[in-house]
């Protein structure tokens, strides 16, 4: 009974952590697409397929993210 009561805590307080990290990496990613389309006036080539990567990354942590909760959150 104790260890399933520190489990959840545990759960809980991962999935608080997971919230900020999400959050964190939007931010982020945000912040990098802007430098990027200022990079655009420079080389648009370069900054076209950075935000391709960019959004492909977000997409595929989206992905895995549902895979790993199970497609709870």
């Amino acid at each position: 009974m104790l260890w399933g009561l520190v489990a959840l805590v545990i759960l809980l307080a991962l999935v608080g952590v997971t919230r900020l990290l999400r959050r964190l990496v939007l931010v982020f990613a945000l912040a990098a697409a802007g430098l990027l389309l200022l990079h655009m006036q420079t080389a648009p080539g370069e900054a076209v397929a950075g935000l391709g990567v960019l959004v492909g990354g977000l997409t595929l942590s989206r992905i895995a993210r549902r895979m790993v909760t199970g497609f709870v959150v």
